[in-house]
């Protein structure tokens, strides 16, 4: 499995590539030159126009897989908000889960850089908010949606009495939704309709 693959397997003739990496590329090409059933390749990558030709007559087969739809950004904002935000190990429970006698939920879980344990306090997180935030991330990856979840918890740790609110939370998600904005304006046309989602336009906040 060779993930990033277009990073030493892009094209010859367009792209101003080292000596060492045209020659990891003749290497490959002629290791892989006829068929087989001694081994199989699996290429990953964000942007196959990249790959140079010989490579793509070497494909068989090619599967797409698209940006998370807005079910699957809920689904996988539940699971995050659950392993960094409530417990790594609180698998199968609920999230909105009402029976904590009227009490804020929250569980004492330990930082992603390696923190010591933290009581974080989940207060006012209803599954509206959860909705919100996977409309917000239209056009984000799985990886951004999970680097979403650890900085809420940055964020929670980050003030004084650990608390995550609806407040904190939408703060952090529209500095992520910003952020992939400016990414996106780095972009040339073609690696923004291949790599990236379109990020959600700004909310316009009423005076």
């Amino acid at each position: 499995f060779v993930d990033e693959a277009d990073a030493f397997l892009r094209r010859r003739s367009t792209e101003q590539i080292s000596e060492d990496l045209r020659n990891a590329l003749n290497a490959f090409l002629y290791r892989t030159g006829e068929a087989t059933d001694r081994f199989m390749v699996v290429y990953a990558s964000n942007q196959p126009e990249q790959f140079d030709d010989a490579i793509n007559d070497r494909i068989d087969e090619m599967v797409h897989f698209k940006l998370p739809g807005l079910e699957e950004r809920q689904r996988m904002l539940t699971h995050y908000l659950r392993h960094y935000l409530l417990d790594g190990h609180h698998h199968g429970e609920d999230i909105f889960d009402q029976k904590t006698d009227g009490k804020p939920a929250g569980k004492s879980v330990s930082g992603f850089f390696g923190a010591a344990p933290t009581q974080v306090t989940v207060d006012g997180i209803e599954e509206r908010h959860i909705r919100f935030a996977a409309d917000r991330t239209e056009g984000f990856s799985g990886r951004e949606i999970s680097k979403l979840a650890i900085a809420w918890q940055a964020a929670a740790y980050g003030n004084e009495k650990a608390h995550f609110t609806p407040a904190l939370m939408e703060r952090v998600l529209e500095d992520h939704v910003e952020q992939k904005r400016k990414k996106h304006l780095w972009l040339d046309d073609v690696t923004k309709s291949t790599m990236y989602g379109t990020p959600p336009p700004p909310i316009k906040k009423e005076s």
